[in-house]
């Protein structure tokens, strides 16, 4: 009789630990209202941020909700899901009421404030978090296209087709002379470690030999670097015009001999681009006395300089799962060479040149930040207060494209609110085309 009573105590002590957990777990599932609360940086006084659009993306599920701050600066999400989510504010301010906020009036017709964060969890105890709204800094160039998945790896064209292609956006004859292009490097993983900050992203404050305490804010880091060769006014780049800078400046559609004096058949050219009229192309010379297998000249087409190479990939191939970051800018000779190196805080062997966000004029962050695939932004919000990426993943012929604004006089003109969310969108790699 003890015993069997024994067990019968046992039996509903269990019983009521499942239903426990059950209703933890029930708990745990429950919506919860979630608040957004957004303020001006400190230089527009931190004022509230009425009327900006708020969207948060839950990491896990994908699900996306927008909402309108208020009067008070604050956006309220009812009734969501916990988890984890990433969250991107944008607010666009015409002239008018940008006057009427701050008290002066601006210069431009209309002025682009962003704000982000990543990793948030929201659950019942955690069911507000705050952004502080950045202006965005506006350029007469802009990144228009990059081509960085790749063609199929059997039918197409790899890697080898990759391209990127920058944009005068502006009324106004623009100079290439002497601007650089850098791929932006950082942490590939939102997991938290003793040298990252609570993103993921890497910590810079930590890295050896660093003193800077706006290391992370004031900075972008580079692995490499390219920069458009000229004296100043060689290479003139029209309103509503670009320039295309191809990692191989050859039609990637036809079949070719190889350095090594291969033949190679392109399978599918439709999966693939023709490069050969780009303005543009990368060489880094021979490695171990013998040129690199794929990296093919064009002499019709000029070289870019090689500013900075700090891996030891033998060309400009940009990374087809979307891990870099990208970014134009402009400085002197004297200004680059005092450019900083270190290693990054986890330690690598590889160097990252550090980089001023003051002198960027443009910049896109080609990172996910949901499903299986978690990668923290590498630029601040006032440079790209978003993200964009392929969809369709790596060698899938796919690129991502800058929208179209409008068309004045002819000249189509791109939208540039610095939040590549809502700037751009993927289409078939199509060089010079537009969406």
């Amino acid at each position: 009789m003890k015993k069997t009573l024994s067990i019968f105590i046992i039996l509903f002590g269990l019983i009521i630990q499942s239903c426990s957990n059950d209703d933890n777990e029930n708990e745990a599932l429950k919506p919860v209202d979630f608040s957004v609360s957004l303020k001006y940086e400190a230089a527009f006084n931190s004022l509230n941020v009425k009327k900006a659009s708020i969207t948060i993306v839950n990491t896990e599920t994908a699900n996306k909700y927008t909402v309108e701050s208020d009067e008070s600066g604050v956006a309220l999400f009812k009734q969501i899901l916990p988890g984890t989510y990433s969250i991107t504010a944008t607010k666009v301010i015409q002239s008018a009421e940008f006057t009427e906020t701050f008290g002066y009036t601006p210069t431009e017709a209309e002025i682009n404030f962003n704000g982000s964060a990543s990793s948030i969890i929201v659950n019942a105890t955690a069911i507000a978090t705050s952004i502080e709204m950045k202006t965005s800094k506006v350029g007469d160039f802009v990144i228009k296209q990059i081509y960085y998945g790749g063609s199929d790896t059997k039918k197409g064209a790899v890697f080898r087709d990759q391209f990127i292609e920058i944009y005068n956006n502006s009324n106004t004859v623009q100079y290439a002379d002497g601007l650089y292009m850098a791929q932006l490097t950082g942490s590939t993983t939102t997991t938290v470690a003793a040298y990252s900050l609570p993103n993921g992203q890497f910590d810079w404050s930590k890295s050896e030999g660093m003193t800077l305490a706006n290391a992370n804010t004031d900075y972008v880091y580079a692995l490499n670097i390219i920069k458009v060769p000229g004296n100043g006014t060689q290479y003139p780049v029209q309103p509503g015009k670009s320039i295309v800078i191809a990692q191989n400046a050859i039609n990637h559609k036809a079949n070719y001999i190889d350095n090594n004096g291969k033949a190679v058949s392109i399978v599918s050219p439709e999966l693939t681009v023709d490069l050969s009229t780009a303005d543009f192309e990368s060489f880094l010379g021979t490695y171990s006395g013998d040129t690199y297998q794929y990296d093919i000249q064009n002499p019709a087409v000029p070289d870019v300089n090689i500013a900075y190479w700090g891996n030891s990939n033998n060309d400009m191939i940009f990374d087809s799962l979307g891990r870099h970051g990208y970014t134009i800018f402009k400085m002197t000779d004297a200004e680059f060479a005092a450019l900083k190196k270190y290693k990054n805080p986890k330690g690598d062997a590889s160097l990252s040149l550090q980089i001023p966000v003051s002198v960027l004029i443009d910049g896109v962050d080609t990172t996910r930040d949901l499903g299986s695939l978690l990668v923290p932004k590498k630029l601040p919000s006032q440079i790209d207060g978003g993200n964009t990426y392929i969809t369709s993943g790596a060698y899938s012929s796919k690129s991502v494209i800058r929208k179209t604004k409008t068309t004045i006089a002819g000249r189509i003109v791109l939208q540039d609110t610095n939040n590549s969310t809502n700037d751009f969108v993927e289409i078939t790699a199509n060089p010079r085309g537009f969406n």
